[in-house]
């Protein structure tokens, strides 16, 4: 299946993929761009979103599982792993949600997330 930017997924059950990741655009066999999101405002770096930066319905009219709540963008570009696979599609941000995504995460390069934490 193929993931539209904006698009937020779970990874396999079992697998390192805890948090929601937002898809933003593929990359190569092993990682596609992203970003998390989480409810911890405990960390900095977390930017509370808006309800607005959500779609709460598929273009098919059909509600998704994941909506705003409390929702913070991980202020971070990360490599996400394709071994984390299947993905199910959870949730979708918005045209603002994604322009808000865009550009709080321009000026980042892309990192794994064990890097993340070591900067």
């Amino acid at each position: 299946m193929k993931h539209a930017k904006g698009d937020i997924l779970r990874g396999r059950k079992g697998s390192d993929a805890i948090h929601p990741i937002i898809f933003l655009e593929g990359l190569d066999d092993s990682f596609f761009i992203g970003a998390m999101i989480t409810h911890s405002s405990n960390h900095g770096d977390n930017i509370l979103m808006l309800e607005e930066h959500f779609n709460e319905f598929d273009k098919n009219g059909r509600k998704l599982g994941l909506y705003f709540d409390n929702t913070h963008l991980v202020e971070a570009k990360l490599l996400k792993k394709l071994e984390w696979r299947p993905f199910v599609k959870v949730g979708e941000l918005s045209h603002s949600g994604i322009t808000f995504v865009e550009k709080t995460l321009k000026k980042m390069h892309p990192l794994v997330w064990e890097d993340y934490l070591n900067v």
